[in-house]
């Protein structure tokens, strides 16, 4: 017997086995069993069927065709959902009617730039909501709001503030700030940091 007469009866009986494991996982017998037999036809062609031949144990075969399946079937299911050329799309002219090309600016930020603000929202919010939580314990939710509004909004306290709340808010912006820090570890961050805040 040749090594390809070997190699396709080895498939063969293989195919049982790869089939239940695709149907087990929620395919509909008729498109698992065309995909099986795409990929087994495919492993034909390429040579491969002699790959899995030499493979020892019938359990690491199985394992080496169930990868090559999910592989096929990724690469299947990307080439059926691919847009093509202008598929499912408007298209318009970027001329003017004058036969001038349109000035058309693109106003997103740059993907950097996206990461960085969303690393510094992030380190802000968890700073935040530590010093909520510290406050609201100590019970001093007026400091707290004091704080949002000063940190949040923007402004200031609506009402006269005494010395005591001076001081308390005072030293609840300082344990802000050791917040952030903890969380930023060396200088390039905290540049980073104000940076993305300015």
């Amino acid at each position: 017997m040749t090594g390809d007469a070997i190699g396709e009866g080895l498939l063969r009986d293989l195919i049982p086995g790869v089939l239940g494991a695709l149907v087990h996982r929620g395919a509909d017998f008729a498109t698992a069993e065309d995909a099986v037999q795409e990929l087994f036809a495919k492993l034909l062609a390429q040579g491969q069927h002699e790959r899995a031949a030499a493979i020892p144990e019938d359990s690491e075969q199985a394992a080496f065709l169930l990868a090559r399946l999910r592989t096929h079937l990724i690469k299947r299911w990307r080439h059926r959902t691919r847009q093509r050329r202008g598929g499912g799309m408007t298209c318009f002219s970027l001329t003017q009617e004058e036969g001038a090309e349109m000035d058309i600016a693109d106003t997103r930020a740059a993907p950097d730039a996206e990461l960085d603000r969303g690393w510094a929202r992030g380190v802000l919010d968890h700073a935040l909501n530590r010093i909520s939580v510290e406050l609201q314990a100590q019970g001093r939710g007026e400091v707290w709001g004091c704080l949002e509004r000063s940190v949040i909004e923007g402004t200031r306290c609506e009402r006269p503030l005494n010395g005591a709340l001076r001081v308390a808010l005072h030293r609840a912006k300082r344990r802000l700030q050791e917040l952030i820090r903890a969380q930023v570890s060396g200088a390039e961050e905290i540049t980073l940091l104000h940076a993305v805040l300015a």
